[in-house]
């Protein structure tokens, strides 16, 4: 079904973008302005508002963890978006056995989660890119890959099918 081009607030926000909490110390933020932009070191940009309590702790702190969660911790990754400020880990259900080096919370639920150290700011319109070095990666064999993508609104999908190319490592 075709939804009116209306119904998003901003045309901006309209495409499918996969929803990731950032963990900065004990404070989480849904996020989906996000993507890796090297391999080699592998680097990381995240896109955050200036009066997002993160931004200040990105700043203070330089460093967070980006959580990647499963489709099934949809409604986890909506509550972390609309609060402000509280307990987002108790509100969410969620829960951080691990830390990482820094400090910064780890997602027991995360299918993969992303240790970074900030190593760049870049203010760019409504937001700040923090370019994120990863510092080490932990992967949650034990919970399926199925990516929670984002919509705006409130809008939530995910992938039916997960199929793997054979084509060529190079």
């Amino acid at each position: 079904m075709l939804i009116p081009s209306d119904y998003f607030t901003s045309p901006a926000h309209y495409q499918p973008r996969i929803a990731i909490l950032v963990g900065c110390q004990d404070n989480l933020m849904a996020l989906s302005w996000h993507m890796p932009i090297s391999k080699s070191p592998f680097r990381y940009a995240i896109g955050v508002r200036e009066e997002n309590m993160t931004h200040t702790m990105l700043l203070e702190y330089r460093s967070c963890t980006l959580n990647f969660l499963p489709f099934s911790s949809y409604e986890a990754i909506d509550i972390c978006g609309r609060a402000h400020g509280g307990d987002k880990l108790a509100d969410s259900g969620l829960t951080a056995t691990n830390r990482d080096k820094n400090g910064n919370m780890i997602i027991d639920e995360s299918d993969t989660v992303f240790a970074c150290d900030v190593i760049d700011t870049y203010q760019n319109g409504d937001h700040t890119l923090f370019i994120l070095e990863i510092q080490e990666t932990y992967i949650n064999i034990s919970v399926p890959s199925q990516p929670t993508l984002f919509f705006g609104q409130g809008c939530y999908a995910t992938i039916t099918n997960n199929i793997r190319a054979n084509k060529p490592v190079v």
